[in-house]
Protein backbone atom coordinates (compact mmCIF):
# COMPACT_ATOMS: atom_id res chain seq x y z
CA UNK A 1 0.00 0.00 0.00
CA UNK A 2 1.44 3.02 -1.33
CA UNK A 3 0.41 5.99 0.39
CA UNK A 4 2.07 9.89 -0.22
CA UNK A 5 3.20 11.74 2.78
CA UNK A 6 0.90 14.54 2.90
CA UNK A 7 -2.41 12.30 1.63
CA UNK A 8 -4.86 11.67 4.44
CA UNK A 9 -3.75 8.15 6.72
CA UNK A 10 -5.24 5.35 6.31
CA UNK A 11 -6.14 4.69 9.91
CA UNK A 12 -9.17 7.35 9.34
CA UNK A 13 -7.58 9.76 12.10
CA UNK A 14 -8.26 12.30 9.79
CA UNK A 15 -4.42 13.39 9.78
CA UNK A 16 -2.37 13.67 7.10
CA UNK A 17 0.21 10.47 6.65
CA UNK A 18 3.21 11.58 8.02
CA UNK A 19 1.70 13.64 10.96
CA UNK A 20 0.23 9.66 12.06
CA UNK A 21 1.14 6.00 10.83
CA UNK A 22 4.25 7.09 8.49
CA UNK A 23 7.41 5.47 10.10
CA UNK A 24 4.60 4.26 13.05
CA UNK A 25 6.60 0.46 13.12
CA UNK A 26 9.97 2.60 13.92
CA UNK A 27 8.35 4.03 16.77
CA UNK A 28 8.91 3.14 20.39
CA UNK A 29 6.29 1.28 21.71
CA UNK A 30 4.06 1.66 24.36
CA UNK A 31 5.58 0.36 28.10
CA UNK A 32 3.85 -1.45 30.62
CA UNK A 33 4.17 1.87 33.41
CA UNK A 34 2.38 3.91 30.54
CA UNK A 35 -0.64 1.78 30.17
CA UNK A 36 -0.69 0.86 33.95
CA UNK A 37 -0.54 4.93 34.44
CA UNK A 38 -3.35 5.29 31.51
CA UNK A 39 -5.78 2.83 33.36
CA UNK A 40 -5.20 4.69 36.76
CA UNK A 41 -5.89 7.71 35.67
CA UNK A 42 -9.01 6.81 33.89
CA UNK A 43 -10.17 5.21 36.71
CA UNK A 44 -10.24 8.41 38.84
CA UNK A 45 -12.44 10.65 36.29
CA UNK A 46 -14.45 12.39 38.40
CA UNK A 47 -17.88 13.40 37.40
CA UNK A 48 -21.70 13.68 38.56
CA UNK A 49 -24.41 12.31 36.85
CA UNK A 50 -27.49 13.92 37.93
CA UNK A 51 -29.53 15.54 35.16
CA UNK A 52 -28.45 18.74 33.71
CA UNK A 53 -31.22 20.67 36.07
CA UNK A 54 -30.04 19.50 38.96
CA UNK A 55 -26.32 20.28 38.40
CA UNK A 56 -26.40 23.77 39.88
CA UNK A 57 -26.72 21.90 43.23
CA UNK A 58 -23.59 19.83 42.82
CA UNK A 59 -21.03 20.08 45.54
CA UNK A 60 -17.39 20.37 45.24
CA UNK A 61 -16.50 17.15 46.33
CA UNK A 62 -17.12 13.94 44.15
CA UNK A 63 -16.77 10.78 46.15
CA UNK A 64 -16.64 7.38 45.95
CA UNK A 65 -20.31 6.20 45.57
CA UNK A 66 -21.11 2.85 46.32
CA UNK A 67 -23.16 1.42 44.04
CA UNK A 68 -24.22 -1.56 46.15
CA UNK A 69 -24.81 -0.11 49.58
CA UNK A 70 -21.77 -0.39 52.29
CA UNK A 71 -23.96 -0.59 55.32
CA UNK A 72 -26.83 -2.74 54.26
CA UNK A 73 -25.42 -5.14 52.16
CA UNK A 74 -21.91 -5.30 52.08
CA UNK A 75 -21.22 -5.46 55.73
CA UNK A 76 -23.80 -8.03 55.71
CA UNK A 77 -21.92 -10.86 54.05
CA UNK A 78 -18.22 -9.32 54.77
CA UNK A 79 -16.07 -11.17 57.17
CA UNK A 80 -14.71 -10.16 60.46
CA UNK A 81 -12.27 -7.91 58.57
CA UNK A 82 -14.67 -5.96 56.74
CA UNK A 83 -13.81 -7.51 53.62
CA UNK A 84 -15.45 -9.27 50.93
CA UNK A 85 -14.55 -11.09 47.59
CA UNK A 86 -15.01 -9.50 44.27
CA UNK A 87 -12.96 -8.93 40.72
CA UNK A 88 -9.99 -6.02 41.34
CA UNK A 89 -10.04 -5.27 37.29
CA UNK A 90 -6.86 -3.32 36.83
CA UNK A 91 -3.97 -3.84 34.36
CA UNK A 92 -1.82 -4.35 37.33
CA UNK A 93 -3.96 -7.18 38.58
CA UNK A 94 -4.61 -8.65 35.20
CA UNK A 95 -1.19 -8.99 34.52
CA UNK A 96 -0.29 -10.45 38.32
CA UNK A 97 -2.91 -12.98 37.62
CA UNK A 98 -1.93 -13.92 33.55
CA UNK A 99 -4.98 -12.90 32.57
CA UNK A 100 -7.28 -14.45 34.84
CA UNK A 101 -10.00 -12.92 36.69
CA UNK A 102 -10.46 -14.50 40.03
CA UNK A 103 -12.43 -13.35 43.05
CA UNK A 104 -10.19 -11.32 45.86
CA UNK A 105 -10.56 -9.82 48.65
CA UNK A 106 -11.66 -6.37 48.50
CA UNK A 107 -12.37 -4.08 51.70
CA UNK A 108 -16.22 -3.15 51.78
CA UNK A 109 -14.67 1.00 51.74
CA UNK A 110 -13.56 0.53 48.59
CA UNK A 111 -15.91 -2.40 46.97
CA UNK A 112 -18.35 -1.23 43.88
CA UNK A 113 -17.16 2.51 44.30
CA UNK A 114 -16.91 4.86 41.20
CA UNK A 115 -16.37 8.64 41.35
CA UNK A 116 -19.82 9.18 39.74
CA UNK A 117 -21.70 11.26 42.24
CA UNK A 118 -20.77 14.77 44.48
CA UNK A 119 -21.63 14.48 47.76
CA UNK A 120 -24.52 16.40 47.30
CA UNK A 121 -26.31 13.91 45.14
CA UNK A 122 -25.15 10.98 46.37
CA UNK A 123 -26.74 11.53 49.65
CA UNK A 124 -29.78 12.92 48.27
CA UNK A 125 -30.65 10.64 45.65
CA UNK A 126 -30.21 7.64 47.64
CA UNK A 127 -31.08 8.16 51.30
CA UNK A 128 -34.19 5.80 50.57
CA UNK A 129 -32.10 2.78 49.93
CA UNK A 130 -29.24 3.68 52.21
CA UNK A 131 -31.37 5.04 55.71
CA UNK A 132 -34.47 3.08 55.00
CA UNK A 133 -35.75 -0.58 55.42
CA UNK A 134 -36.46 -1.65 51.76
CA UNK A 135 -40.42 -2.60 50.66
CA UNK A 136 -39.78 -1.88 47.09
CA UNK A 137 -41.45 1.50 46.35
CA UNK A 138 -41.52 3.40 43.26
CA UNK A 139 -38.87 5.74 45.06
CA UNK A 140 -36.63 2.83 46.14
CA UNK A 141 -36.63 1.04 43.09
CA UNK A 142 -35.91 3.93 40.74
CA UNK A 143 -32.80 4.91 42.80
CA UNK A 144 -31.65 1.22 42.36
CA UNK A 145 -32.13 1.80 38.52
CA UNK A 146 -30.51 4.95 38.29
CA UNK A 147 -27.38 4.24 40.37
CA UNK A 148 -26.87 1.43 38.27
CA UNK A 149 -27.07 3.09 35.23
CA UNK A 150 -24.68 6.11 36.19
CA UNK A 151 -22.51 3.12 36.93
CA UNK A 152 -22.36 1.45 33.91
CA UNK A 153 -22.04 4.68 31.72
CA UNK A 154 -18.65 5.69 33.63
CA UNK A 155 -17.77 1.98 32.79
CA UNK A 156 -18.57 2.24 29.16
CA UNK A 157 -17.07 5.95 28.84
CA UNK A 158 -13.88 4.75 30.44
CA UNK A 159 -13.49 1.87 28.12
CA UNK A 160 -13.83 4.30 24.87
CA UNK A 161 -11.06 5.89 26.81
CA UNK A 162 -8.95 3.10 26.89
CA UNK A 163 -9.93 2.35 23.39
CA UNK A 164 -8.70 5.90 22.22
CA UNK A 165 -5.18 4.76 24.36
CA UNK A 166 -5.07 1.41 22.70
CA UNK A 167 -4.78 2.84 19.17
CA UNK A 168 -1.78 4.05 19.97
CA UNK A 169 -0.24 0.24 20.92
CA UNK A 170 0.60 -0.08 17.60
CA UNK A 171 3.83 1.73 17.97
CA UNK A 172 6.73 -0.23 17.00
CA UNK A 173 4.87 -2.77 15.12
CA UNK A 174 4.62 -4.28 11.51
CA UNK A 175 2.63 -2.12 9.11
CA UNK A 176 -0.10 -5.54 8.86
CA UNK A 177 -0.03 -5.58 12.88
CA UNK A 178 -0.71 -1.89 12.98
CA UNK A 179 -4.09 -2.49 10.66
CA UNK A 180 -4.82 -4.96 12.65
CA UNK A 181 -4.97 -3.18 15.45
CA UNK A 182 -6.60 -0.08 14.20
CA UNK A 183 -9.17 -2.10 12.84
CA UNK A 184 -10.20 -3.79 15.96
CA UNK A 185 -10.38 -0.45 17.88
CA UNK A 186 -12.50 0.41 15.40
CA UNK A 187 -15.10 -2.29 15.67
CA UNK A 188 -14.89 -1.52 19.37
CA UNK A 189 -15.23 1.61 19.28
CA UNK A 190 -18.49 1.03 17.00
CA UNK A 191 -20.06 -1.39 19.66
CA UNK A 192 -19.32 0.73 23.14
CA UNK A 193 -20.44 3.99 21.83
CA UNK A 194 -23.89 1.96 20.24
CA UNK A 195 -24.08 0.95 24.11
CA UNK A 196 -23.19 4.56 25.62
CA UNK A 197 -25.97 5.88 22.86
CA UNK A 198 -28.48 3.46 24.33
CA UNK A 199 -27.64 3.91 28.03
CA UNK A 200 -27.85 7.33 27.61
CA UNK A 201 -31.28 6.95 26.44
CA UNK A 202 -32.20 4.94 29.33
CA UNK A 203 -30.99 7.72 31.81
CA UNK A 204 -33.21 10.34 30.12
CA UNK A 205 -36.07 7.94 30.66
CA UNK A 206 -35.09 7.87 34.53
CA UNK A 207 -34.23 11.61 34.41
CA UNK A 208 -37.46 12.14 33.84
CA UNK A 209 -39.06 10.01 36.45
CA UNK A 210 -36.61 11.20 38.74
CA UNK A 211 -38.06 15.08 37.90
CA UNK A 212 -41.34 14.13 37.83
CA UNK A 213 -41.48 14.79 33.92
CA UNK A 214 -42.81 11.50 33.12
CA UNK A 215 -44.08 7.96 35.29
CA UNK A 216 -45.46 4.25 34.82
CA UNK A 217 -43.48 3.54 32.35
CA UNK A 218 -40.94 0.84 34.65
CA UNK A 219 -41.09 -2.77 35.77
CA UNK A 220 -39.68 -4.51 38.03
CA UNK A 221 -39.27 -8.07 39.43
CA UNK A 222 -38.80 -8.39 42.99
CA UNK A 223 -37.33 -11.82 44.57
CA UNK A 224 -37.39 -11.77 48.61
CA UNK A 225 -36.01 -14.04 51.34
CA UNK A 226 -36.08 -13.72 54.82
CA UNK A 227 -32.19 -14.75 54.51
CA UNK A 228 -29.32 -12.01 53.55
CA UNK A 229 -28.00 -12.97 50.06
CA UNK A 230 -23.98 -13.99 49.96
CA UNK A 231 -24.15 -12.35 46.47
CA UNK A 232 -24.25 -8.42 46.29
CA UNK A 233 -24.07 -7.37 42.57
CA UNK A 234 -25.30 -4.04 41.06
CA UNK A 235 -25.37 -4.03 36.98
CA UNK A 236 -27.15 -3.17 33.75
CA UNK A 237 -26.70 -5.85 30.63
CA UNK A 238 -28.93 -6.25 27.47
CA UNK A 239 -29.55 -9.82 27.79
CA UNK A 240 -28.66 -12.24 24.85
CA UNK A 241 -29.89 -15.23 25.59
CA UNK A 242 -32.51 -16.32 28.08
CA UNK A 243 -32.26 -19.11 30.83
CA UNK A 244 -33.50 -21.29 28.32
CA UNK A 245 -30.62 -20.98 25.52
CA UNK A 246 -32.99 -18.96 23.00
CA UNK A 247 -32.09 -15.80 21.54
CA UNK A 248 -33.32 -12.73 22.78
CA UNK A 249 -31.60 -9.89 20.52
CA UNK A 250 -28.68 -9.64 18.38
CA UNK A 251 -25.83 -7.64 19.47
CA UNK A 252 -23.82 -7.91 16.78
CA UNK A 253 -26.77 -5.98 14.74
CA UNK A 254 -26.58 -2.17 15.38
CA UNK A 255 -28.99 -1.11 13.44
CA UNK A 256 -31.49 -2.52 16.19
CA UNK A 257 -31.68 -0.94 19.55
CA UNK A 258 -30.86 -2.97 22.26
CA UNK A 259 -32.99 -3.56 25.23
CA UNK A 260 -31.53 -3.32 28.68
CA UNK A 261 -31.96 -4.85 32.39
CA UNK A 262 -31.18 -3.21 35.46
CA UNK A 263 -30.39 -5.87 37.96
CA UNK A 264 -29.39 -5.34 42.22
CA UNK A 265 -28.80 -8.19 44.36
CA UNK A 266 -28.23 -7.04 47.91
CA UNK A 267 -29.47 -7.26 51.57
CA UNK A 268 -31.63 -4.85 53.93
CA UNK A 269 -32.08 -5.18 57.55
CA UNK A 270 -31.31 -9.27 57.47
CA UNK A 271 -33.30 -9.82 54.82
CA UNK A 272 -32.36 -10.42 51.30
CA UNK A 273 -33.27 -9.36 47.49
CA UNK A 274 -32.41 -9.19 43.88
CA UNK A 275 -34.63 -6.86 41.76
CA UNK A 276 -34.83 -6.72 38.44
CA UNK A 277 -36.08 -3.73 36.56
CA UNK A 278 -36.77 -2.39 33.17
CA UNK A 279 -39.11 0.13 30.94
CA UNK A 280 -42.06 -1.26 30.28
CA UNK A 281 -41.82 -1.00 26.46
CA UNK A 282 -38.70 -3.69 26.43
CA UNK A 283 -40.92 -6.50 25.00
CA UNK A 284 -37.58 -8.77 24.58
CA UNK A 285 -36.62 -8.09 28.23
CA UNK A 286 -39.63 -9.36 29.48
CA UNK A 287 -39.02 -12.49 27.72
CA UNK A 288 -36.19 -12.45 29.73
CA UNK A 289 -37.72 -12.08 33.15
CA UNK A 290 -40.44 -14.81 31.91
CA UNK A 291 -37.98 -17.33 31.04
CA UNK A 292 -36.48 -16.78 34.57
CA UNK A 293 -40.00 -17.31 36.40
CA UNK A 294 -41.04 -20.69 34.48
CA UNK A 295 -37.67 -21.89 36.95
CA UNK A 296 -38.71 -24.03 39.78
CA UNK A 297 -38.13 -21.73 42.91
CA UNK A 298 -35.97 -24.20 44.32
CA UNK A 299 -33.61 -23.66 40.99
CA UNK A 300 -34.14 -20.26 40.68
CA UNK A 301 -31.16 -19.29 42.81
CA UNK A 302 -28.49 -21.55 41.05
CA UNK A 303 -30.08 -19.01 37.90
CA UNK A 304 -29.28 -16.49 39.46
CA UNK A 305 -25.41 -17.36 40.43
CA UNK A 306 -24.91 -18.05 36.40
CA UNK A 307 -26.69 -14.88 35.73
CA UNK A 308 -25.01 -12.39 37.94
CA UNK A 309 -21.07 -14.25 37.56
CA UNK A 310 -21.43 -14.61 33.83
CA UNK A 311 -22.96 -11.12 32.96
CA UNK A 312 -21.80 -8.77 35.38
CA UNK A 313 -18.42 -7.76 36.70
CA UNK A 314 -19.73 -5.67 39.13
CA UNK A 315 -20.08 -8.51 41.51
CA UNK A 316 -19.12 -8.95 45.27
CA UNK A 317 -19.07 -12.25 47.46
CA UNK A 318 -19.99 -13.63 50.66
CA UNK A 319 -16.06 -14.52 51.90
CA UNK A 320 -17.74 -17.85 54.20
CA UNK A 321 -20.31 -18.42 51.16
CA UNK A 322 -17.23 -19.05 48.58
CA UNK A 323 -15.88 -21.18 51.13
CA UNK A 324 -18.73 -23.94 51.93
CA UNK A 325 -18.62 -24.43 47.81
CA UNK A 326 -17.29 -27.62 46.58
CA UNK A 327 -14.32 -27.64 43.97
CA UNK A 328 -16.74 -28.03 41.21
CA UNK A 329 -19.32 -25.14 42.53
CA UNK A 330 -16.08 -22.27 42.53
CA UNK A 331 -14.81 -24.04 38.98
CA UNK A 332 -17.68 -23.24 37.68
CA UNK A 333 -18.37 -19.73 38.92
CA UNK A 334 -15.03 -19.28 37.64
CA UNK A 335 -15.80 -20.05 34.42
CA UNK A 336 -18.61 -17.85 34.04
CA UNK A 337 -16.14 -15.15 35.13
CA UNK A 338 -14.27 -15.83 32.06
CA UNK A 339 -16.86 -16.55 29.50
CA UNK A 340 -17.04 -12.39 28.74
CA UNK A 341 -13.43 -11.36 29.12
CA UNK A 342 -11.75 -12.34 25.54
CA UNK A 343 -13.89 -9.67 23.14
CA UNK A 344 -13.09 -11.81 20.19
CA UNK A 345 -15.42 -14.76 21.74
CA UNK A 346 -19.01 -14.92 21.51
CA UNK A 347 -21.27 -15.45 24.60
CA UNK A 348 -22.25 -18.97 24.40
CA UNK A 349 -26.44 -19.78 24.22
CA UNK A 350 -25.84 -22.20 26.83
CA UNK A 351 -24.27 -19.40 29.28
CA UNK A 352 -27.39 -19.39 31.86
CA UNK A 353 -28.95 -22.84 31.08
CA UNK A 354 -29.05 -25.06 33.92
CA UNK A 355 -25.65 -28.05 33.25
CA UNK A 356 -26.62 -29.50 36.57
CA UNK A 357 -24.37 -27.43 38.79
CA UNK A 358 -26.55 -26.25 41.61
CA UNK A 359 -25.93 -23.68 44.37
CA UNK A 360 -27.25 -23.36 47.77
CA UNK A 361 -27.14 -20.27 50.61
CA UNK A 362 -30.32 -18.88 50.33
CA UNK A 363 -33.87 -20.02 49.54
CA UNK A 364 -36.76 -17.41 47.96
CA UNK A 365 -40.06 -16.78 50.03
CA UNK A 366 -41.61 -14.11 47.56
CA UNK A 367 -41.65 -13.17 43.79
CA UNK A 368 -43.45 -9.45 43.58
CA UNK A 369 -44.08 -8.19 40.03
CA UNK A 370 -44.38 -4.72 39.80
CA UNK A 371 -46.12 -3.10 36.36
CA UNK A 372 -46.12 -6.11 34.23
Amino acid sequence: MKIGRNEKCWCDSGKKFKHCHYGRENETPISKGEAISHTQKNSLRKCCYVPDSLKHECSKRIINAHTVSKSGSLKEIADESNHVLGLKISLPNIIKNEGKLIPEKIGINQASTFKGFCSTHDKSLFACIEDREFIGDNEQCLALMYRSVAKELYAKEGGLNSSEFIKGSDKGKHPFEQMYIQKFVENHQLGIKAAIKELSELKSELDNQLLGVASGNLSHLIIESSLPIPVAVSSVVSPITDFDGNLIQDLGDLNVTAEELVFNSFSSNSKGYVVFSWLTKSHKVLGFINSLLAIEHNKIFSALIRFFFGIAENTFTSPSWWKSLTVQQRAKIEKLIMSGVNPIDFEPNSLLVDDGIDFSGWKIDNLSKINF
